[in-house]
């Protein structure tokens, strides 16, 4: 009992028979978000990334297994990158259709006739945690039609 009272008085809370100082702050784990990539083989690669990052951002992290291909130059030049990414139909709404430059871009990356209302440019998706454990395709890919 004497313990505990001294651990509060010192901002310290008892868990897992350890001694933890409290905190509020956010970990780097609690701004981590999960998402599933389909690749153009239909392969599926789990990555993470932070609260933020776009999805260009997490694929640059994750060229080793998601190969070259998965990002190209970007139409707007300045040597940035950009990529076609297909989202799944719950989070359409969230994400404004493609238009203006966003449209010409997406003509310019795609394959001809890939563009669709799931068509996304990876950069204008921004990681957050209702995007935690999504699938996202490149591409021409469905994953979510197979499911």
């Amino acid at each position: 009992m004497a313990l505990r009272q001294l651990a509060q008085r010192l901002g310290l809370a008892r868990g897992a028979g350890l001694l933890r100082p409290f905190s509020t702050a956010p970990s780097v784990y609690d701004k981590m978000v999960q998402l599933t990539i389909v690749d153009y083989s239909g392969r599926r690669h789990v990555v993470r990334g932070l609260e933020g990052q776009s999805v260009v951002d997490v694929i640059e992290g994750h060229m080793d297994s998601l190969g070259e291909e998965a990002l190209c130059l970007s139409p707007e030049g300045r040597d940035t990158r950009e990529t076609h990414i297909k989202l799944p139909n719950e989070l359409l709404a969230a994400f404004p259709p493609h238009t203006g430059d966003d449209a010409r871009f997406l003509a310019e990356i795609a394959e001809p006739k890939a563009v669709d209302a799931h068509s996304r440019l990876g950069s204008k998706v921004t990681l957050s945690k209702e995007l935690d454990g999504t699938v996202l395709a490149l591409a021409q890919v469905y994953p979510w039609k197979s499911l």
